[in-house]
């Protein structure tokens, strides 16, 4: 059985939100997290965004469902 490693307070993590897979495959080309050695946390799916921010919650992009990746590079 694969063992989880659990993330540490020294992980960096990058989520991008997109409308469709390219311009999630773009912007990870663009911001060169490749070669930052960052790699994909968790398959890639439709969410709905809520910011809460002083106790006060508001849908991020009007409530439109959207397309996040979140990428990691561990700290050795």
């Amino acid at each position: 059985m694969d063992q989880m490693r659990q993330s540490s307070e020294c992980d960096e993590f990058i989520t991008i939100i997109g409308a469709n897979m390219a311009e999630i495959n773009a912007e990870f080309r663009a911001q060169g997290l490749a070669d930052r050695e960052f790699s994909i946390v968790h398959r890639i799916g439709r969410h709905r965004f809520t910011r809460v921010s002083s106790g006060a919650a508001e849908e991020m992009f009007e409530g439109q469902p959207m397309i996040a990746a979140t990428f990691v590079r561990m700290q050795r």
